[in-house]
């Protein structure tokens, strides 16, 4: 049941800027006073003033709990457009219980304009000097997001979130014709499997082809990797475990790779769903995924594979598309 609420009831409509200032792009940086005042009833219009972080007032406080598409406006009233938090079985579904807080815009630091996106900061109360002690909403262990990519193609509604971003100056014209330019063919980035830099969290889920894209400052490449999770002695080739975990790329540190800056690992950093086996009577030939642990399954030709971390190295790699992209991410991170 959804629930309603009266008008809103402004305490304190805005924190003195100076005590709010916003350093280098990290919300967690934010210098806040201490506790300014009773929490102010929700916003039930969602009708916002900003999606800065340092000018935030309490009548940004939104509460979008349970919702499937809560619609977002701003001042002043300019046409609504809806916001969803993910599409499962074809259908979208509601947002968390517990989703109270702020809508706000996140530019990484040191990484190109397409890397930022709207974000929801889940706060403990309705205040903005709050904002230091929330943390951002999360979808499958990584924050909910909608990317600049998809706002700078966004057509109909949609495109009003795109002008309040030109407005504020939180992009800039330049920023969208390069995502535009930068765009694949899909038209469609999903944030969580765009990858920017070695040791950047991605989701894998373990029965099915690991796919991801890398973006530089000028260009997006694909990397799909069909085989990392696939036992290659069966025909067709089968993924012996379910599951799903949060992975990332790192270079080598093994001393057969020594003092070279070209080779990449996947490292298993956090357990979403543990892996289960679902291949009966397997022989365990890909050893279950470990948290923590680099991803290791045989390596090498067929015959002579021996179990061992997953690599590749780039300087032996072939021309493929995902070598390529490992080369930018490489380079990224330099």
């Amino acid at each position: 049941m959804e629930l309603s609420f009266g008008p809103i009831r402004r305490v304190q409509t805005r924190v003195v800027l100076d005590a709010m200032r916003f350093q280098e792009n990290d919300p967690a940086e934010i210098n806040t006073p201490g506790w300014l005042g009773e929490e102010d009833e929700p916003n039930s219009s969602r009708l916002l003033s900003t999606l800065k972080p340092e000018y935030l007032t309490t009548s940004d406080y939104v509460i979008i709990s349970n919702l499937p598409h809560p619609s977002i406006a701003f001042i002043p009233r300019t046409q609504s457009f809806p916001i969803r938090f993910f599409k499962k079985s074809g259908e979208y579904q509601p947002f968390p219980p517990g989703t109270r807080g702020f809508l706000y815009y996140h530019a990484p630091k040191h990484l190109p304009a397409i890397a930022g996106g709207l974000r929801f900061r889940i706060t403990p109360r309705g205040h903005p000097a709050s904002f230091p002690d929330g943390h951002d909403l999360h979808h499958e262990g990584l924050p909910w997001e909608i990317s600049l990519a998809t706002i700078a193609s966004a057509v109909g509604r949609k495109t009003v979130l795109r002008q309040q971003l030109l407005n504020e100056g939180l992009v800039t014209q330049t920023d969208l014709d390069k995502c535009r330019a930068l765009m694949p063919n899909t038209k469609r980035l999903d944030p969580r499997i765009t990858l920017y830099r070695l040791a950047q969290p991605f989701p894998v889920t373990f029965h099915q082809t690991l796919q991801l894209w890398v973006a530089g400052e000028t260009e997006i490449k694909r990397c799909t990797l069909p085989f990392m999770f696939a036992d290659n002695r069966f025909r067709p080739a089968v993924r012996p475990y379910a599951g799903s975990a949060l992975a990332q790329f790192e270079l080598s540190d093994l001393p057969a790779h020594a003092g070279r800056d070209t080779v990449v690992m996947m490292r298993i950093i956090k357990m979403l769903t543990a892996p289960t086996c679902v291949v009966q009577a397997y022989d365990a030939r890909i050893p279950a995924p470990v948290e923590g642990e680099l991803f290791r399954r045989p390596m090498g030709h067929a015959r002579g594979a021996t179990v061992q971390p997953w690599y590749c190295d780039l300087d032996q790699s072939s021309d493929s598309d995902s070598a390529a992209a490992l080369r930018l991410l490489v380079e990224n991170s330099r």
